[in-house]
């Protein structure tokens, strides 16, 4: 099993490639969407251990998709978490409706369809490039403090590991709309991932 503590520089920057090309097809699908130009941040890769992972999400309230990622044979291989900060979500909902207000339940459907599109073109293209298949499941929806949101998710992966692999990246148009993307693959997936991007 990869050593989550003592990845070198190279295996840093191989995961740190992946996420740039995962977020760079997510930034072209919300643009497209949009239409508007949508600009990425460069993916950090952190790894930190579960019981501190808390500090590593910001505090506020946001609303937040997070989508299970399996393979063919349905094996989970770890979960993706879309966060946007309410006045992103707002903002996003009413500019795909030409409205300034919706109600909670078109809200929501809204924000869990961008959440989706964001995730497949996020998967495809990180597929794509280590030749696997990778599905996300459909969206789950919630509005809280992210640390509350994935709760239930990182208490699942410390059963099978101490430490965690993390990817962040955001992707940002006009100063109103802001989405952070973070990446948590389970430890028998980033074992694959190694061994299949070492090869590239």
């Amino acid at each position: 099993m990869t050593d989550l503590k003592n990845l070198s520089e190279v295996e840093l920057d191989i995961l740190k490639e992946l996420g740039n090309i995962g977020t760079g097809h997510a930034a072209t699908a919300l643009s497209k969407l949009l239409n508007k130009d949508v600009y990425f941040s460069v993916p950090e890769v952190k790894i930190g251990e579960i019981k501190n992972l808390s500090s590593e999400f910001i505090n506020d309230v946001v609303a937040g998709v997070v989508i299970a990622l399996q393979d063919l044979e349905e094996h989970r291989s770890g979960y993706l978490y879309i966060m946007f900060p309410e006045k992103s979500a707002r903002k996003i909902a009413g500019d795909l409706f030409g409205m300034e207000e919706l109600d909670e339940e078109m809200y929501a459907s809204t924000i869990m369809e961008v959440g989706n599109i964001l995730s497949s073109s996020f998967c495809d293209a990180s597929a794509d490039f280590m030749d696997i298949i990778l599905l996300p499941s459909p969206p789950n929806f919630a509005v809280d403090v992210p640390t509350a949101v994935i709760d239930s998710v990182v208490s699942q992966m410390a059963e099978k590991n101490d430490h965690i692999i993390l990817f962040e990246t955001s992707l940002s148009s006009d100063p109103d709309v802001e989405i952070y993307l973070a990446l948590l693959p389970e430890p028998s997936v980033l074992d694959d991932m190694m061994k299949i991007l070492e090869q590239l």
